[in-house]
């Protein structure tokens, strides 16, 4: 006897496409709004902005009779070179258009403009190696000593305890919560993390971004001051579309021009984890 099966009437079972799509995950991209934003330095033309430090002076004795102790220290400055353009393309054919039931220009259009976004954070996540104050030891976990010596090196050098941040990778969240004191309402301003929100860590705001740099074992975690760091964007993510007779398609842009530099190495720390 012959049965009819799945395999045999197999021309009669439809394949369905979800409505639902599996995007790519995403890093929270933190950096960019953390750090000293001089965009609007360079918003109507420039490709170079410098940045002037200036020197502490010195109270000197007043001696009678004598002439004051006039001071001309020779002053140094910070150049912030707005040297990069990042981009991200694509092309949708008319005949993908035609028959795809999905609106891949909108969906490739958002994976197109995070992209740049994530280029500038990565750009600024990349400057945590340069800082010359250093805590922590690579491939080991956090300690609450090194947290403690790391906002330390901060109160040293008299950076102003408003607008410091603390920003590291999910493993390091991971070991922070093995720690009493990151959930005791002892030592953190504002609720407790036993639920394993990002708050306030010894009354630095803590945020957490897999965009922070990681080779192999070795993590740098950055401690800083808003001022540690700076960037300039000429020109913010924007997505552009055009069609191409030529490709018969739609060619889509995305694109930012930008510069990122270290601007006061004492008012950062790399935290090694």
């Amino acid at each position: 006897m012959s049965n009819m099966t799945i395999t045999t009437q197999a021309e009669f079972i439809p394949e369905v496409w979800a409505q639902h799509i599996n995007k790519h995950v995403k890093s929270k991209l933190v950096l960019a709004n953390l750090v000293l934003d001089l965009s609007s330095e360079v918003s109507s033309a420039g490709d170079t902005i410098h940045i002037p430090n200036t020197t502490e002076l010195s109270a000197n004795n007043k001696v009678a009779g004598t002439k004051v102790n006039l001071q001309a220290p020779t002053e140094t400055s910070v150049t912030l070179s707005v040297d990069q353009h990042k981009e991200s393309s694509f092309l949708i054919e008319d005949i993908l258009k035609a028959q795809s039931s999905y609106n891949l220009m909108e969906l490739y259009s958002q994976g197109a403009g995070y992209a740049i976004a994530k280029a500038v954070d990565s750009s600024l996540a990349a400057l945590a190696s340069g800082f010359s104050q250093t805590k922590g030891t690579y491939n080991t976990a956090i300690t609450t000593d090194v947290v403690l010596d790391s906002i330390k090196e901060l109160d040293d050098e008299d950076v102003p305890e408003d607008d410091r941040h603390f920003v590291y990778r999910p493993d390091v969240k991971r070991d922070l919560l093995d720690l009493s004191t990151y959930t005791s309402k002892d030592f953190t301003s504002g609720s407790p993390v036993e639920t394993g929100l990002v708050g306030d860590l010894y009354g630095v705001k803590t945020y957490m971004t897999n965009n922070i740099v990681k080779s192999v074992n070795n993590t740098d975690n950055m401690l800083f001051h808003r001022d540690a760091l700076v960037m300039a964007m000429q020109q913010s993510p924007r997505v552009q579309s055009e069609y191409s007779v030529e490709d018969l398609g739609w060619i889509t842009v995305a694109d930012v021009i930008y510069g990122v530099i270290e601007n006061r190495d004492v008012f950062g720390v790399l935290v090694k984890t």
